[in-house]
């Protein structure tokens, strides 16, 4: 019998093994050396060995004060609760329903109960799949939790049908703002399915209001009259129909006597309007008792909340934004989201062009200094004095908690407020005495008011009615106990930026107010009452009685406009920097601002009805690139791939302008320059010629995290808000030695965070990546988690510099405002990060001042940050690995170092110019600036000066290259057997 052939056999496996040769050569020889950064990342692969040399040095240069890991996780699960329950705010407290009475019965209402918001989503995520529920953080404090209606909401029936809808993580596309969903559990349904055991955990109802916020996708707010479609159909943060009946179902129920009491939490970093707990605002009665903002309560928050509802701990946050009966009332709103120009199509400008930056979409910061309390309270004394146009301002309609309100189980007085003056500050005491009776922290706010003068009025200079300037808080007092509390506040914080007459800081001549205030809204009125006001002289338009004894009045007998013209850091002159982002000043304006102002409020409060046009000069200025290489003679090429034997370990403790630097540089190559700037995603690149070891960076807002890169993570702090609403410097420093410790531990020497964005309305996807709408809360304790983080040798990339302040076409959206606004609102967190807390680095945002991309924006790189801030490291872009508008070669003459690249797209565009001496040496310092960095940093734990590195290929591309060896030795088989086959079967017919 004649054997069947196998032609057939051998051609299928010979194509399948050429399909897989020809697809794993494709692969390993085009693809992965595109994405080689991102590979090594991920895989955690090295690209050197480190070839010890004899040395006695000590190199141990940073060190755990940890025993064990064990220890550490433990430590840090207890910091993270005492931060939540430091820092949530007490909001309401009626019928004394907080603190839940020992034992209590208690079930636990909304989706949100069980499925908190521990943090957002993007590059900020961090996995909590670990951390405690609420239920598991009540019964850990004797609470009991209502079994039957837990287990309801957790059901996977009613997870698959109710549960809260995001976007998709960094989507990045507009129409992903309105893709947010409430999708809260019907009450019908709530009530037929779990009415039967109400009634034996009916201590209390604890209904959670959650708000997810994420990277790539803002909020919508839906109409805010700004008539774009980006804005969503319905108000994201106005309770959902759902919610509001589920509300007047637990308001039926207490009614008749099945709950006791109803206690909200706001589980939120994204402010919700708050209509619903004021029966007057909203015209229904919900009968709700308590409220309790918690905001995103990172991995082990929720025991926090545990402990405040059990009064095991007394709260002592306070707000650090303003909450609102409708966050359309915050005049940021109107001119949030991004807008695109009248004219885009003439110009070819499409939406969600990211690579080229979205050109063709803008944003205006039409509220000037305006920003929450800052333009509440403002518009409030005006109102009240009758001054500035206020127009019929209700404030108690349109504030439902100010900035800074944060109530307590606990009274607490203030006596002895007495003022000094030295000549470089003031100095605050006041005494603070328990009046109730539990023991409990109290917070102190100290406020000030510059005037607002005539020499203001005639240069366009705003002036808020009340900034916070200072602030601490006591040790736990008992009932009856005191604590004499000093609070100092530089006299440069009374400075104003003039953009139009000095052009620098200055202080004004008139008076100014200082005043100890439970809150901003307090502040105001202590200082009305200071000049003479009450309500009955103002026909009750101050809707307080404020407290004179508490406020001390300085006079300034001139204007003063050189004192602050100069930095104290640098000793370099402050002027003007960031006109070409005004569009009233800048040559190729789009189009005229009105910025709201407090000489006229009515007629310059924003309408959201003007519209930019393109011009061509906008259209030339916004070009990927600018440099035309006309400079590439104008200096020496430098000295490139010298022998030496020099290491980065031989430059620790140089300073940065030793002329040693010189030779060590000398020794490197172009090729190593280029990757090391271009290829800077979460790493910097190993250097063989000076040995420098490659180190790992990663995210960080809210504790160290390897969400995107798929590496562990540590400790999910809470979220920044809650942060700064503890108030409290010493435990936001300890919170970021721990986070230094964490990165310390886990072989990261570089973090991208703290976020230092602003909170510009409840509606920006990452305000729980930021601290605060007030950038001296958020300064300060961005300066102390900064400090906490670097005493352990990891430098921050502060993010991002600056105005980023939205996700609406960030890529490269163009942002327009005064330089008064960007100094004194947008710029002032990187100021004290920077100054006070010692940031080595930034990381500049997406978007563009005006035309410029912050990248490549010089006045700001090199003349803000270095020139007055005299920041040392470097600055990083954001993700760059597809951004031809974040262009090397005009970023690295305006200051920028290193690119968050995965992708050899920049490396590409340096190398073209290798022979341009001009962009060889921006090369040579920007190096310079990466290896001063490093070489303060823990990444030179073990290295000594002795030591050498050597290149080696890393381990997946050995496996990737074998892998190739491997099925290309097979194809060659099956081609000769295939061919053999074919022999056979001629050979068969043959015969």
């Amino acid at each position: 019998m004649q054997k069947k052939s196998k032609v057939a056999l051998w051609s299928g496996l010979t194509a399948v093994s050429a399909v897989l040769t020809a697809a794993a050569m494709v692969a390993t020889f085009v693809v992965a050396p595109m994405y080689e950064t991102t590979i090594n990342v991920a895989t955690n692969a090295s690209t050197y060995r480190i070839i010890k040399g004899e040395t006695e040095e000590d190199t141990n240069y940073f060190t755990s004060s940890f025993a064990s890991d064990e220890e550490r996780e433990s430590y840090e699960d207890e910091l993270c609760a005492t931060v939540e329950s430091e820092g949530a705010a007490l909001l309401k407290n009626e019928n004394a329903a907080l603190p839940l009475a020992s034992g209590a019965k208690v079930s636990l209402f909304a989706r949100g109960s069980v499925d908190l918001m521990y943090g957002g989503t993007g590059s900020g995520a961090v996995d909590t799949s670990s951390a405690p529920t609420l239920k598991d953080a009540l019964e850990a404090q004797g609470i009991t939790v209502n079994q039957t209606l837990w287990d309801w909401y957790r059901s996977e029936d009613i997870a698959s049908k109710y549960s809260r809808v995001t976007p998709d993580a960094i989507s990045d596309a507009l129409g992903a703002n309105s893709q947010y969903g409430v999708n809260e559990a019907p009450w019908s349904e709530v009530e037929s399915a779990n009415a039967s055991s109400f009634a034996e955990y009916g201590d209390a109802a604890i209904v959670v209001f959650s708000r997810s916020g994420g990277e790539g996708a803002d909020l919508p707010s839906g109409d805010n009259g700004s008539g774009v479609e980006w804005t969503g159909d319905t108000n994201y943060l106005e309770l959902s129909q759902e919610e509001k009946d589920l509300l007047a179902g637990l308001k039926a129920l207490k009614d008749a006597g099945t709950f006791k009491s109803i206690v909200v939490l706001l589980n939120t970093s994204n402010a919700l309007e708050l209509d619903f707990l004021n029966p007057e605002i909203c015209g229904v009665d919900y009968g709700i008792d308590s409220c309790l903002w918690i905001g995103d309560v990172g991995q082990t928050g929720a025991n926090g909340v545990g402990m405040l509802l059990a009064g095991a701990v007394n709260p002592s946050g306070s707000l650090v934004d303003t909450f609102w009966y409708d966050n359309l009332a915050n005049p940021a709103v109107t001119n949030f989201y991004s807008r695109p120009y009248s004219n885009n199509a003439d110009y070819g400008f499409a939406a969600d062009d990211k690579d080229n930056g979205n050109q063709g979409y803008y944003v205006v910061y039409q509220e000037g200094i305006y920003l929450g309390y800052r333009y509440a309270e403002t518009r409030y004394e005006d109102y009240v004095m009758g001054t500035g146009n206020a127009g019929d301002f209700s404030y108690g309609t349109t504030v439902a908690y100010p900035f800074g309100y944060g109530d307590s189980y606990t009274t607490f007085g203030y006596s002895n407020f007495a003022v000094t003056e030295d000549a470089d500050a003031f100095t605050i005491n006041v005494t603070v005495t328990n009046t109730g009776s539990v023991a409990g922290k109290k917070t102190v706010q100290v406020y000030f008011q510059s005037p607002y003068t005539d020499y203001d009025k005639q240069n366009g200079i705003e002036k808020a009615s009340v900034e916070l300037c200072g602030f601490e808080k006591t040790a736990i007092l008992e009932p009856g106990a005191s604590e004499n509390v000093t609070i100092t506040v530089d006299k440069s914080e009374l400075r104003t930026y003039d953009a139009n007459g000095a052009k620098t800081y200055i202080l004004d001549a008139g008076d100014y107010y200082f005043t100890v205030a439970d809150g901003s809204h307090e502040a105001a009125n202590n200082i009305l009452a200071a000049k003479g006001y009450t309500p009955e002289t103002t026909e009750n338009r101050m809707d307080a009685a404020g407290d004179a004894t508490l406020t001390y009045k300085y006079t300034n007998a001139a204007l003063d406009t050189t004192t602050y013209a100069t930095s104290e850091a640098t000793g370099n002159a402050i002027t003007n920097l960031f006109d070409d982002a005004d569009p009233n000043k800048v040559s190729y304006s789009p189009g005229s601002v009105t910025w709201l102002s407090r000489s006229d409020w009515t007629a310059t409060y924003p309408t959201g009805t003007f519209d930019f046009t393109m011009n061509d000069d906008l259209a030339a200025a916004l070009a990927n690139t600018h440099y035309d290489g006309s400079l590439a003679d104008s200096v020496e090429m430098p000295t490139l791939g010298a022998e030496g034997d020099l290491t980065l370990a031989s430059m620790i403790g140089a300073e940065y302008d030793d002329p040693q630097w010189e030779s060590l540089l000398n020794q490197m190559t172009f090729d190593e320059m280029n990757l090391m700037i271009t290829q800077g995603f979460h790493n910097t690149k190993a250097a063989a010629s000076i040995g420098k070891t490659a180190t790992k960076d990663e995210n960080g807002p809210q504790g160290l995290t390897a969400a995107l890169t798929g590496g562990a993570s540590a400790m999910c702090y809470t979220s920044e808000d809650v942060m700064a609403a503890t108030f409290n410097r010493d435990l936001i420093n300890e919170v970021g030695r721990c986070i230094g410790e964490d990165c310390l531990a886990m072989g990261y020497s570089g973090l991208y965070g703290p976020g230092i964005n602003m909170h510009r309305t409840a509606y920006s996807g990452r305000n729980f990546e930021y601290y605060s709408e007030d950038p001296f809360i958020a300064g300060e304790i961005c300066a102390s988690e900064v400090q906490g983080i670097q005493s352990m040798g990891v430098y921050v990339y502060l993010k991002h510099v600056a105005l980023n302040d939205s996700e609406s076409s960030r890529m490269g959206v163009n942002t327009w405002l005064n330089e008064q606004t960007a100094r004194e609102i947008y710029l002032e967190v990187a100021d004290k990060a920077v100054v006070d807390g010692g940031a080595w680095c930034t990381m500049s945002g997406f978007n563009r001042w005006g035309a410029t991309w912050c990248g490549k924006y010089e006045n700001l790189q090199t003349d803000y940050l270095r020139g007055e801030l005299g920041m040392r490291g470097m600055s990083i872009t954001d993700y760059s690995g597809g951004s031809h508008y974040m262009d090397s070669c005009d970023a690295l003459i305006a200051g920028t170092e290193i690119w968050d690249s995965p992708t050899p797209l920049h490396t590409e565009i340096l190398a073209n110019y290798e022979d341009d001496a001009y962009i060889v040496t921006q090369m040579r310092e920007a190096t310079h600036k990466i290896l001063y960095t490093v070489v303060n940093s823990n990444a030179m734990n073990g290295w000594s000066s002795a030591d050498r590195l050597e290149v080696i290929t890393p381990w997946w591309q050995l496996a990737a290259w074998t892998l190739c060896g491997v099925l290309a030795v097979l194809t060659v088989v099956c081609v000769v057997m295939l061919v053999k086959e074919i022999k056979k079967k001629k050979t068969m017919k043959a015969e």
